[in-house]
């Protein structure tokens, strides 16, 4: 999946990518995930504020990302627990 910056996109330029993918090591149960993205300032001919510009586009970038993959784990762990919950009940009534 790619995807990029629409706002402030005539100052900085965002093109991430996200690719989902079956684990090699586990392909049955586990999904690799990888995140990158190429971040371009697009101010002018100052390379310095560009340099800055950048360094602190990727920094929020990565913060944002690690709170993005928090958040996606905790969904994970949710339902897992719920759908654990609901077999447990099924096997509970089938057992009945």
């Amino acid at each position: 999946m790619c995807s990029t910056n629409l706002t402030w996109s005539n100052v900085l330029n965002v093109k991430e990518t996200v690719i989902y993918q079956p684990s090699p090591s586990n392909p049955s149960s586990t999904t690799d995930f990888n995140q990158e993205a190429k971040i371009t300032a697009l101010c002018g001919g100052w390379q310095k504020i560009k340099n800055k510009v950048e360094e602190a586009s990727v920094e929020r970038f990565s913060q944002n990302a690690k709170k993005g993959r928090e958040g996606f784990e905790a969904v994970l762990e949710m339902s897992r627990r719920v759908f654990s919950e609901q077999r447990e009940l099924e096997s509970t009534k089938l057992q009945s």
